[in-house]
């Protein structure tokens, strides 16, 4: 063990623990590869919960039934948690090591296409953070308003179901295929599990509201990307281990 590595309980999202070797000087961590991909999952729960209970909040703040303060608290969430904690661990993390060890491909199919979320995401933030500080917001205000939130949050869906039901399920088989059992992770910042105690408050404050006319569900055929910019996780990520061919051998061409 490296002196500068310590073993250590972290505390997970789900309540349990986990010992993990933390290194003192970047309180960086390595952990089992499932485990790394179940704490996604639990965070996902979370954000998913959260953006429901965005809309709630945002329907309140349009009707003048609650200030601009809890609708900044709702952002400051989805960048800081959402953003800054979880995509940046898919990205810096998984993503990373499904094109630079598994040598998958980042410029297109399923990785590109979620790291193109995520930066669309962030687009939307922007937006949605200038509206809510239009005092008074005017009719045209309040739909662009509404119609943003509800593009955010039902893309923001439409985007973990894809990633639970895909990419974390796909991409977990390929690294055990490949002899990857851990990686590397960080514990929540102070900054992180401060908005993390703060969700916890808007959940009660803002009952969660599903749109029950989103359409969810597990599978490539319900991500919108599907057969637009990506072709799903079988036509792009052919391998030998998973379909019995070489790559150039593709099963699904038409030729």
């Amino acid at each position: 063990m490296n002196e500068l590595e310590q073993p250590i309980v972290l505390p997970l999202q789900d309540e349990t623990t986990a010992v993990v070797m933390i290194d003192s000087g970047t309180r960086s961590c390595h952990v089992a590869v499932m485990q790394l991909l179940e704490e996604l999952r639990t965070e996902h729960d979370l954000i998913d919960r959260m953006l429901d209970s965005f809309r709630t909040a945002v329907s309140q703040f349009v009707n003048a039934q609650t200030g601009p303060q809890d609708l900044d608290r709702f952002v400051r969430f989805f960048r800081v948690y959402a953003d800054q904690f979880h995509h940046s661990r898919e990205e810096q993390v998984l993503f990373a090591t499904l094109v630079n060890q598994l040598d998958l491909p980042g410029d297109h199919g399923p990785i590109a296409v979620l790291t193109d979320d995520h930066r669309q995401f962030k687009a939307w933030l922007d937006q949605i953070e200038q509206l809510i500080a239009r005092q008074p917001l005017s009719p045209a205000d309040q739909i662009q308003l509404r119609t943003t939130t509800e593009r955010y949050i039902t893309a923001m869906q439409h985007h973990i179901d894809a990633e639970n039901s895909v990419l974390f399920v796909e991409g977990g088989i390929c690294l055990q295929e490949a002899g990857i059992s851990e990686l590397p992770s960080r514990p929540l910042s102070a900054d992180e599990q401060q908005v993390r105690f703060v969700a916890e408050e808007l959940l009660q404050s803002y009952p969660p509201t599903p749109n029950v006319e989103i359409i969810r569900g597990d599978g490539c055929v319900l991500c919108p990307a599907y057969q637009t910019t990506c072709d799903g996780y079988e036509r792009e990520w052919p391998t030998v281990s998973r379909w019995g061919h070489a790559e150039e051998d593709d099963p699904f061409s038409d030729e």
